[in-house]
């Protein structure tokens, strides 16, 4: 039985059954449920942009739940369903119980291809189903699901649309070197500054981040570029875990032009972990100074620079960071498979494919 969420008690339900699913999975980080409450309610039950499912069997046991949303992408210029946040038990009948149901809505509204599993409000977070790397912890805000949930898609009929990758650089000597010299090649050749993100100056900051992100338009292929208002809405969200040593934005000397952003996050979940979904300020606090991992979020580099190797020139800024802050591993990612410049670019520095995660589309016939 489909059960449509209308209201709070119904919604905390929704949220809360990844504790029943994920009890015994030792690499399952509980999200900061309180967060994720806020945001639901906000898009499920006040905005109704999105619509929450969830699958009971007759006693009202939840088997799984399902998030989707119908929106015009201006790139493939037609209507799409956007889902996420899909788990369930290890059942083609739930599976198909909750996609049929989204299935049938989208007919009623002529869309006719559904893609997933990211959030279109939030696009480069938690995208994509893990289909690689089950063997270790999600880093902060990425994807990570059950490791029978890829077939239970294929079964439906999903299909690949792409994957995006997490890169793992080796922390060696020689890559070290290597981007020593990579980087004062660089420097002989161009005259960029690489300057810490001003967080005292949000507000000019995020202009020049917005230009460069509409500029570097090759990777946001599903969806238009983020609004000034909607960075500037996930800058306030993620206030909390911003760390301005690795957040970084490249200008030219001469013209102050923003060509290039490198955006890191500490890696929270390791604190996280220890907190089962609860906020504890004091114990976040204090985890901070722990972390020993950082993920890249965010690199972009405008069209000008995409082959000049000022992507390498940033990281090897942050990398000196990293040192600094006592990090011994980095994540890069998700880089899509079609970003052939991020991929070059750690490449050189013997990154690693560490976690593949896919992104699945699916046409019906009305």
């Amino acid at each position: 039985m489909i059960k449509v969420i209308q209201n709070k008690q119904d919604l905390k339900r929704f949220i809360y059954y990844v504790k029943d699913l994920y009890h015994d999975d030792p690499h399952y980080i509980y999200p900061l449920f309180s967060i994720l409450t806020k945001e639901l309610k906000n898009e499920v039950l006040m905005k109704k942009a999105y619509t929450a499912i969830l699958s009971l069997d007759d006693q009202n046991k939840i088997h799984g739940r399902l998030l989707y949303q119908m929106s015009y992408n201006p790139k493939s210029d037609q209507k799409v369903c956007y889902w996420s946040y899909f788990d369930a038990i290890d059942s083609n009948q739930v599976t198909k119980e909750l996609f049929d149901y989204m299935e049938n809505d989208m007919k009623e509204h002529d869309v006719l291809y559904s893609e997933g599993s990211f959030t279109p409000y939030d696009p480069d977070n938690r995208r994509g189903i893990l289909v690689q790397g089950f063997e270790s912890d999600p880093v902060i805000f990425t994807s990570y699901n059950k490791s029978y949930i890829p077939k239970l898609l294929e079964t439906y009929g999903f299909s690949k649309s792409r994957d995006t990758y997490s890169i793992k650089p080796e922390d060696s000597e020689d890559g070290a070197k290597r981007l020593e010299r990579f980087s004062q090649f660089f420097e002989r050749k161009y005259k960029i500054d690489v300057d810490y993100i001003n967080l005292h100056q949000v507000d000019s900051e995020i202009k020049d981040i917005h230009e460069i992100l509409s500029a570097a338009d090759h990777e946001i292929i599903y969806q238009e570029i983020p609004s000034i208002d909607l960075i500037k809405s996930v800058a306030e969200n993620m206030r909390m875990f911003l760390d301005k040593r690795i957040i970084m934005i490249a200008r030219e000397h001469d013209t102050r032009r923003p060509v290039g952003f490198f955006f890191c996050l500490l890696d929270y979940n390791q604190v996280f972990k220890k907190l089962k979904g609860k906020i504890r300020p004091i114990r976040m606090i204090l985890g901070k100074k722990k972390i020993t991992k950082v993920r890249g979020m965010m690199q972009y580099v405008i069209p000008q620079y995409q082959k000049t190797g000022l992507l390498g020139y940033i990281y090897k800024k942050i990398y000196e960071e990293f040192k600094n802050m006592g990090i011994k591993e980095f994540e890069a990612g998700t880089v899509m498979e079609s970003n052939d410049s991020a991929l070059t670019t750690f490449s050189m520095f013997d990154g690693k494919i560490a976690n593949i995660y896919r992104i699945y589309g699916k046409e019906i016939n009305k």
